[in-house]
């Protein structure tokens, strides 16, 4: 009967494995980052269902590496001026500990804009504009 249990258990990790590697691809995110690098296309792998891939390396054309330690992202109705608390976020690596005696640079993507009715916010008027900012701390490596 352990046996049985062993192996139901292994199969479906080695399928769970097995979806969340088939679920990810790559794409190419255009980023302004400070210490120097100005701005830089960068190519990250992406999934639905893994958030751990957000840790992931992103890879420049030069074959300079940054790796992500802090994200923040903000929402603002533009309409209004009033932010939206409920759709911003900051999240660090290892609870603020990941990599922190390495330096970093700043980056961020270019705003991004719509409207409250095409994002599906509730409990604002559909025609408000909302104003999506993406920052992220980075540790580069050659």
């Amino acid at each position: 009967m352990r046996r049985i249990s062993i192996a139901t258990v292994l199969v479906a990790v080695i399928a769970l494995a097995v979806v969340s590697i088939s679920s990810a691809g790559r794409e190419q995110q255009v980023l302004t980052c400070g210490g120097g690098l100005g701005t830089i296309t960068v190519t990250v792998t992406t999934t639905t269902n893994d958030h751990s891939v957000a840790w992931g390396v992103g890879t420049v054309s030069s074959s300079l590496h940054g790796i992500p330690v802090s994200f923040s992202g903000t929402a603002t109705d533009l309409t209004t001026g009033t932010p939206l608390t409920d759709f911003s976020f900051t999240q660090a690596k290892g609870n603020g500990n990941g990599m922190h005696n390495q330096p970093t640079v700043p980056c961020s993507s270019a705003p991004e804009l719509d409207t409250a009715g095409d994002l599906g916010i509730p409990g604002l008027n559909p025609d408000d504009v909302i104003e999506f900012d993406f920052t992220a701390q980075v540790v580069l490596k050659p």
